[in-house]
């Protein structure tokens, strides 16, 4: 066999596998657009309950407004280096039990005074009512949202792999 009729081989065999490749891409493509319409649907849908859920709650009945006594006071920032992008703020109203709140509330605050907190059990309390909304179902939703945005990211390197693959 000649040499140019195996370079013709090779040529056919790799723009078939290339072809094959970007079927494959495609159909992957296809499949992440659908998770991520799948995924923000539910964000949107469980963030609406949520805002359906706090406008009809009503204040002595569902959620109360407490006092407590701040035992300490926390920061936290993410362990990304010198430059951190955020630090998140906490008051301690038990031993092992905290609030996140606003920076400009840590600073007017200190420990051994009162605080007025959301709460609809009176063991958990949180400085903004969102914080009094069902713990499972919101971190589910905020889950969610990660799995979206991930998607997303997905969708556009496929998008971008597949239109700069055609040039």
């Amino acid at each position: 066999m000649s040499s140019k009729l195996i370079k013709a081989k090779d040529l056919e065999a790799k723009r078939i596998r290339r072809k094959k490749i970007r079927k494959f891409l495609a159909v992957i493509l296809v499949i992440v657009s659908l998770l991520f319409v799948f995924f923000w649907t539910r964000v949107a849908v469980t963030s609406a309950k949520f805002k359906k859920q706090m406008e009809q709650m009503v204040l002595g009945k569902d959620y109360f407004i407490e006092d407590i006594v701040i035992k300490k006071k926390y920061t936290y920032t993410s362990p990304s280096g010198k430059y951190s992008l955020s630090t998140n703020y906490f008051f301690y109203y038990d031993t092992d039990k905290r609030m996140q709140i606003p920076v400009k509330i840590y600073d007017e605050y200190e420990v051994g005074e009162r605080i007025p907190a959301y709460t609809t059990d009176h063991v958990y309390y949180g400085y903004e009512k969102d914080a009094i909304l069902p713990r499972e179902e919101f971190r589910s939703n905020e889950l969610n949202k990660a799995v979206g945005a991930f998607c997303g990211c997905v969708i556009i390197l496929l998008a971008l792999y597949l239109f700069f693959d055609r040039l």
